[in-house]
């Protein structure tokens, strides 16, 4: 029984597609797997480049599978695929195109993968892609260094920060953010660089003055436009002398993540390195509540896998996933309360045989 695993997407919305062909596509290809082979079917324009790129077993002409008649139809064509490949069983992403789906041949079983990731294989990293995230890493935490700077030399003036005589915002230091991470080609739209109250918030993307002696929250998750892997590191700081409530409250989730960095390790679970940190919080006093309009304590998970995606599996958290060698994982425990601010530290880590390899190397203080 012929079974073919089949994906019709591109490059940006399919990280399984790049990942299993290492063929960056901006338009819908078809790529195909049989009989441990793979193919991609390209049109003419892309047909020379994919021969030279493509890390595939055949790389085939879609105008092979296009009807004398010329009829140009992608139903046709995957069809006219399944036909020539005599396919019986059919493995799709959980995101294949329902149109497609059903109007692809009757006779032939579907298999709708349940899982996000198509190709789990890529959970498991190697060497060389542990590697690039660390280029990521490294690269990231030369711009973690530029905003910690230009926040600490800002000059505080009537409660606000100061910078080349202007108001120091999120929005300035998101855009300097963004700025710099292009020259490395990282792009992150969606950084984080909050203080205050939106600090509290653990994905509040910042907004208005930069607030001194409140947590300020800079969280950098960038892809890499040459490799396709992301990093992702959290520090938080504070422009001025925190009181006593805000540097216990930084202590504390310093020392959560330190145990889980310390505990963490193939074949335990998340769901213990998660409880162990919500644990010690809970002991010395910072607990966590749902119960109200607005939750507040240690209210996200520990950590979560990365790779071609920002948000892989494994999850560290209340859920029991087992860790595994060549995961990638992050460490980022928080406490948030909103009449106090949100403190997150957060690192990119690598198991290894016996327990991690963490490839995040930027220091972790708060006061500047």
């Amino acid at each position: 029984m012929a079974k073919m695993k089949l994906i019709y997407d591109n490059t940006n919305n399919s990280q399984d597609l790049f990942y299993i062909s290492k063929f960056k596509a901006p338009d819908p290809i078809i790529f195909f797997e049989i009989k441990n082979k793979k193919y991609l079917v390209l049109n003419d324009l892309e047909y020379e480049r994919g021969c030279i790129e493509a890390n595939v077993d055949y790389v085939l002409k879609i105008n092979d599978f296009i009807n004398k008649n010329k009829k140009f139809s992608i139903i046709t064509i995957l069809n006219n695929i399944l036909d020539k490949f005599k396919v019986k069983v059919l493995e799709l992403p959980y995101n294949f195109p329902s149109y497609i789906y059903i109007n692809l041949k009757k006779n032939i079983k579907k298999n709708i993968s349940e899982n996000s990731i198509f190709y789990l294989d890529r959970l498991k990293k190697n060497d060389q892609e542990i590697k690039m995230i660390k280029k990521v890493m490294i690269d990231t935490e030369k711009v973690m260094k530029e905003i910690i700077n230009i926040i600490k030399y800002s000059k505080l003036k009537n409660n606000r920060l100061i910078h080349n005589s202007k108001t120091l915002t999120s929005e300035f230091l998101i855009s300097f953010c963004q700025k710099e991470l292009a020259k490395y080609s990282l792009t992150c739209p969606d950084c984080i660089i909050a203080s205050g109250y939106q600090s509290s918030l653990p994905h509040h993307h910042g907004s208005g003055p930069i607030k001194p002696f409140t947590p300020i929250v800079i969280d950098i998750f960038p892809k890499s436009l040459i490799s396709g892997y992301y990093g992702d590191i959290t520090r938080t700081v504070c422009k001025g002398k925190p009181n006593n409530n805000l540097l216990e409250m930084y202590n504390i989730v310093l020392k959560g993540q330190n145990l889980g960095l310390k505990i963490l390790k193939p074949k335990i679970s998340g769901s213990k390195v998660h409880n162990e940190i919500l644990n010690l919080f809970t002991k010395n006093g910072f607990k966590t509540n749902f119960d109200g309009d607005i939750p507040n304590g240690f209210i996200h998970s520990t950590g979560h896998g990365l790779g071609l995606d920002i948000h892989e599996p494994p999850r560290i958290s209340k859920v029991s996933e087992k860790m595994k060698q060549g995961y990638v994982v992050t460490v980022e425990p928080g406490l948030y309360y909103s009449k106090i601010g949100g403190i997150r530290i957060e690192d990119t880590v690598a198991l290894t045989e016996n327990g991690i390899k963490n490839l995040t190397k930027f220091p972790k203080f708060f006061s500047i």
